[in-house]
């Protein structure tokens, strides 16, 4: 432990700030997509638009007694959709897996999804994101909208 207080001392001294807190690309791909969540519920356009590419495009899958449906917005469609007031939204995932190769990368996750404190629907989402130079942006969004069969969230009732 002394050699590697004496270590991160010598770094300091040497005007060489370590990163303690580095992420791996897997968990900058997640903190994307959870920044995107968080700018859903709050309806914050312009950080949305910080974390999606502009000509991006989100797909919703759903299956209903009427039949299969599919349903297309452009990112900047979503956009000027979240800057209208609105319901709250709040968009859940547990367990994603995300896989990176350079700078293209997919997360794969259950989600839940509440609309003004009630849930609404369950669901798959696929997201594709791109690194950019300014970090990862996510380039497609393709989800299911499941309103049965849905199995409790491992992440328990949301927090008011």
């Amino acid at each position: 432990m002394r050699g590697v207080r004496r270590g991160l001392a010598l770094l300091l001294l040497a005007g060489v700030a370590p990163d303690l807190g580095a992420q791996t690309a897997e968990d900058s791909v997640r903190a994307t997509v959870q920044e995107f969540f968080r700018t859903m519920t709050v309806r914050d356009s312009a950080g949305a638009r910080r974390v999606l590419l502009d000509d991006g495009v989100m797909w919703s899958m759903r299956e209903s007694d009427k039949g299969f449906a599919m349903w297309r917005r452009t990112n900047d469609e979503y956009v000027a959709g979240l800057s209208k007031p609105g319901e709250t939204w709040l968009e859940r995932m547990w367990q994603p897996t995300v896989l990176v190769h350079g700078r293209v990368a997919t997360l794969w996750t259950a989600y839940d999804f509440h609309v003004s404190g009630k849930f609404s629907h369950c669901g798959v989402d696929a997201i594709t994101l791109v690194r950019t130079d300014s970090g990862w942006r996510i380039a497609s969004f393709v989800y299911t909208v499941e309103t049965t069969g849905c199995t409790p969230s491992p992440l328990g009732a949301p927090q008011p």
